[in-house]
């Protein structure tokens, strides 16, 4: 799976330890799916940025989500925002590409190990973002989404995130 950004666009490295139950839904997207996220750093004339809190960040992320078979990045990119915080956003060029490899934390099962990419572009959008309950593409999925003046200290993966999504 090769992301088609140009070669200046930062990349990181990253290991995400599943559960054995996990693995298996992971293989099928890594493996027989696109194997790609696309997530946007979002923001306004005001120089805020929006972020949300889903079901399975351990804080404030961009939004995004996985690419649909077919869909080109910057338009999963594009229709996520609008799915998790209702802007309709402009996408700009590629900031990063994470280069995420998945791993059973089942000390028998060490082989198992799954590629993925996640992708966060540049965007703007501008107005305000609607109660929770109407976001998302299944109920419950965004527990909050908001716009913010800095970064939050309780950003999702801190130290992978922060540096690149200074505005």
């Amino acid at each position: 799976m090769t992301v088609d950004v140009p070669p200046s666009v930062p990349r990181e490295q990253q290991t995400i330890r599943l559960s054995p139950a996990n693995v298996d839904s992971f293989r099928e997207w890594t493996v027989e799916g696109p194997g790609l996220t696309a997530a946007a750093r979002v923001t306004d004339a005001e120089g805020r940025i929006a972020l949300v809190r889903n079901r399975w960040s351990d804080g404030w992320i961009v939004p995004g989500g996985a690419v649909e078979p077919g869909e080109a990045l910057a338009d999963a990119a594009r229709r996520e925002v609008c799915e998790e915080t209702g802007l309709e956003a402009t996408i700009d060029d590629p900031l990063l590409v994470v280069e995420q490899t998945y791993v059973s934390e089942a000390a028998s099962d060490t082989t198992v190990r799954l590629s993925a990419q996640f992708v966060v572009f540049d965007a703007q959008a501008d107005g305000a973002i609607p109660d929770t309950e109407q976001l998302g593409a299944e109920p419950g999925e965004i527990e909050a989404a908001r716009w913010f003046e800095t970064l939050p200290a309780d950003l999702h993966e801190d130290d992978l995130f922060r540096p690149y999504l200074r505005g």
